[in-house]
């Protein structure tokens, strides 16, 4: 599969058709190939994870492991109750949060979304809560992961990437060796992730394996999401204000004088100025490329043999910066980009389909929504709450650095200093948050 031939797609007309034919057009079959690289589980769960891959006679590893995420990670009660557990460990941290001090924008947004994620998804129990170092391990591990997806001594060579990985291994082993069903306080996803391990006979050590690749997806994009979309509304005071009055006027009520409580499923709906801009961001940042693998000869739209065993790549950033498809203003960031009254005009439809940064089709991220919120909700209690200036007195967007094959939204090549304050005129008010 790494050897062949390379089908470069970046027409929304060949994506659309590339979605329609996810059968012979499949992602998973990179979970075989690259899984095991990954997380360097063993060879018997290696087979467990490619037996019955596309679920051609029903519900394999994979396929149950996908439906069990997509299953509690769609809209409804499951979605809130994880988004609910991630806020009130966002507001715990940012009660504590000293103003006026030097700070390291990215690391402070990784540690803050690192904890306060794993808490929501694994409970009190996760090793995260444990043990705030494996914060450091974990982008250790993602930091190698192009070296050890390489699988060449990767204890001589990535020797650093290779320590986290088994440490953050054995950290989740020991998890799910004490994890009891139906006393857990984790989520719904992981409840239907340790039941699929259950009900395929995965050793504890190989799920603590698999889970370090789960991380990937639940921090990986997640963290850099969250800290571009802080730098650009911040460093934006046009629409820090716009974006401040529309959460006040839609998603915000006054209990009384000192007390003020968000609405976040409301915020979620109604916020449409803050929405669209997480949405450009991602359209400016996501960088990274879909893939599939050609499971059989397959024309593609009437018009492409695709060859069986090649692979299809669609960069994002090809399609995300294309003027034909964006207009000539693609190069900058336009923050109302994605408003509806912005939508409705020609090539709207296009845009839809060139516009990848949770994929597309069948593959689509089972995530998106929670990503979505945990960006909208963390930045809306941000410009409620604190002021936020650049420390070198002038904000700049700053490059990415591509670290991981694995990741779509790269980190900052260089972090930056900021200070927090308490938002002027609201230095006494105290927010509360509730799930309407």
């Amino acid at each position: 599969m790494l050897n062949g031939k390379v089908y470069v797609v970046t027409s929304p007309d060949l994506i659309a058709a590339v979605n329609r034919n996810s059968k012979a057009l499949a992602f998973n079959p990179f979970i075989a190939q690259l899984g095991k690289r990954i997380t360097g589980h063993d060879e018997a769960t290696s087979q467990i994870v490619q037996h019955n891959l596309n679920g051609e006679n029903g519900p394999g590893y994979v396929t149950e492991v996908h439906d069990g995420i997509v299953a509690s990670l769609t809209p409804g009660t499951n979605l809130e109750n994880m988004t609910e557990q991630y806020i009130r460990e966002v507001i715990a941290r940012l009660d504590v949060l000293e103003a006026n001090n030097d700070i390291k924008l990215f690391a402070w947004t990784r540690k803050l979304v690192t904890l306060c994620s794993t808490r929501a998804i694994y409970g009190p129990e996760n090793p995260f809560s444990k043990n705030p170092t494996f914060n450091d391990l974990f982008w250790d591990f993602d930091r190698d992961l192009n070296l050890l997806i390489a699988d060449v001594l990767p204890s001589i060579i990535v020797p650093k990437g290779n320590k986290a990985r088994s440490e953050l291994g054995v950290a989740f082993q020991q998890y799910f060796e004490h994890y009891i069903p139906g006393q857990t306080q984790s989520s719904a996803m992981i409840q239907a992730r340790q039941s699929a391990n259950t009900n395929h006979g995965l050793s504890s050590w190989n799920q603590g394996r698999l889970e370090v690749g789960t991380l990937l997806g639940i921090l990986a994009n997640t963290i850099p999401s969250v800290f571009y979309l802080l730098v650009h509304v911040y460093s934006d005071q046009a629409l820090l204000q716009d974006i401040r009055d529309e959460l006040e006027v839609t998603s915000v009520s006054t209990v009384s004088l000192t007390k003020r409580t968000l609405h976040i499923m409301t915020m979620r709906e109604k916020c449409l100025l803050l929405h669209s801009t997480f949405q450009e961001l991602l359209r400016v940042h996501a960088l990274g490329a879909g893939a599939r693998f050609v499971r059989e000869d397959t024309m593609l739209d009437d018009q492409y043999l695709l060859k069986k065993g090649m692979v299809i790549q669609m960069p994002m950033a090809v399609m995300h910066s294309d003027p034909l498809i964006w207009g000539p203003d693609v190069v900058s960031f336009q923050p109302r980009r994605f408003l509806k009254h912005s939508e409705a005009t020609q090539g709207s439809k296009q845009k839809a389909t060139a516009y990848r940064p949770f994929g597309g089709g069948a593959s689509m991220c089972p995530g998106r929504h929670f990503v979505t919120l945990e960006a909208l909700a963390l930045t809306a209690y941000m410009v409620l709450r604190f002021d936020m200036s650049p420390s070198s007195g002038q904000w700049s967007i700053p490059a990415q650095k591509q670290e991981s094959l694995a990741t779509n939204v790269f980190p900052p090549e260089k972090d930056i200093f900021v200070k927090f304050s308490k938002r002027k005129g609201f230095e006494e008010m105290s927010w509360a948050f509730d799930m309407q």
